[in-house]
């Protein structure tokens, strides 16, 4: 399940820590400064507990960085993908995805910092993975669609995704947000589709 407000740090009793609490904190940390941000023990302060409790379900820091990255390319791409796709109607999907990058924030941000730290071998190999699941996603709308050039269409979408993510890593304030976030959407789909 993507991250959520209500899913903060601290918030989970020590004496029931899990695998899964500690992958969330290591994306929580992610989102603020990247895969670098991710200590053992500042995460076990935050989570209330000792790094006796970490060594319990990981082997070492590494391991901690490929779940956190394992459970990131699930809920952020392989669940988005899932449901994205019961969409029926392609051009809907399309518009939905793009509405996604908006409104799923801690995604984007982590996205944009993993991108940041993408000459860590790991780092580099799981965004190469969620690269080729988003591109082939949006060029199968595409390609459902019919719009000529479709996959480079598709490439051109996923390559403004990227920017975006960027954007929001450097410069926040200068990203479209609410009504001019919607206008982009629109503009998007007319120009990516071809709709208009």
């Amino acid at each position: 399940m993507p991250l959520r407000p209500a899913d903060s740090p601290g918030t989970a009793r020590s004496d029931r820590l899990g695998p899964d609490d500690w992958t969330r904190v290591a994306l929580l940390a992610i989102a603020e400064k990247g895969a670098k941000n991710v200590s053992v023990e500042r995460l076990a302060r935050e989570l209330g507990t000792t790094k006796g409790s970490f060594y319990w379900h990981f082997k070492d820091r590494t391991a901690l960085i490929d779940a956190a990255l394992e459970r990131w390319e699930r809920d952020f791409t392989d669940r988005v993908i899932e449901q994205l796709s019961t969409i029926e109607d392609p051009r809907q999907r399309f518009r939905a995805l793009l509405e996604t990058t908006f409104t799923d924030q801690p995604g984007i941000v982590i996205d944009a910092n993993l991108i940041a730290d993408a000459g860590d071998p790991a780092v580099g190999a799981a965004l190469e993975r969620a690269a080729r699941k988003r591109l082939a996603f949006v060029d199968r709308i595409f390609a459902q669609i019919g719009t000529p050039g479709g996959s480079d269409r598709a490439l051109l979408a996923f390559s403004a995704y990227v920017g975006l993510a960027q954007l929001r890593r450097t410069a926040p304030l200068l990203t479209p947000k609410s009504r001019r976030a919607k206008a982009y959407i629109d503009h998007a789909c007319v120009w990516l589709l071809g709709d208009g």
